[in-house]
């Protein structure tokens, strides 16, 4: 697939990404489902329940990263969301398939601290304030970091006034601080994972190409639609 111009597309990310071009892309962003979706009666923050939907159960942690590996430049930077108990395993698997040790090799954490997080439990236990991604770059380059100090910590409210309807986006804003550090002007933003266009309207407002998979009928259309806000 020649790439000119940002693309939202629609399908498997698996079978998408082999046809993208080798060594094209700056920055990997991904949020991929996080498998923590169970039955639940809560209701709190404008959300019912905690089963977001057939899409985030039973998926595939590993074989995307394979896939998506080739297709980074040298240098590019990886950031991949996830649930913060398969952290260690997202960090193993992007070792082996980048060749470096994860204890001798720069790997971070970063972090989304949400102002105001769900108040579940908060009566019998600490909230859960903050998600969690996982960083670190391919060799061969050196990677684009706009910043002197950065402790990777984004400290963006969790609204329930959500800029796109689908019940696990992150902030645009989250993203906007990501790809605004971590990319220049006319990089290219990989993100096999559209869910609600968070990439798309960042990578949009900002100036950066990107190319976005999002396998769910409903999602596509939320994501082409936020994707089109930061358009006008």
């Amino acid at each position: 697939m020649k790439l000119t111009e940002s693309r939202l597309l629609h399908g498997n990310s698996l079978e998408i990404l082999e046809s993208l071009p080798d060594k094209h892309f700056d920055l990997l962003l991904a949020d991929p489902p996080y498998e923590i979706s169970r039955s639940s009666n809560v209701k709190s923050m404008g959300r019912s329940g905690l089963d977001f939907g057939e899409w985030d159960k039973e998926f595939d942690q590993y074989t995307w990263i394979k896939k998506a590996i080739p297709k980074l430049k040298p240098g590019a930077s990886i950031v991949i969301w996830n649930d913060w108990k398969k952290l260690g395993k997202i960090a193993e698997c992007l070792g082996r398939e980048l060749g470096l040790d994860v204890n001798n090799h720069a790997f971070r954490t970063v972090i989304w601290h949400k102002t105001n997080p769900n108040p579940l439990n908060c009566r019998s236990m600490f909230v859960q304030s903050v998600e969690y991604a996982v960083w670190t770059k391919v060799p061969g380059a050196k990677a684009t970091f706009h910043c002197n100090y950065d402790h990777g910590v984004f400290w963006v409210d969790h609204s329930i006034n959500r800029t796109a309807d689908h019940p696990t986006k992150k902030p645009d804003g989250v993203f906007e601080e990501i790809i605004a550090l971590m990319t220049n002007p006319g990089d290219w933003v990989l993100d096999p994972f559209a869910g609600g266009g968070t990439t798309c309207f960042a990578a949009e407002k900002l100036g950066r190409n990107f190319v976005a998979i999002e396998r769910d009928d409903t999602h596509y259309q939320t994501a082409k639609a936020h994707w089109e806000k930061a358009c006008v």
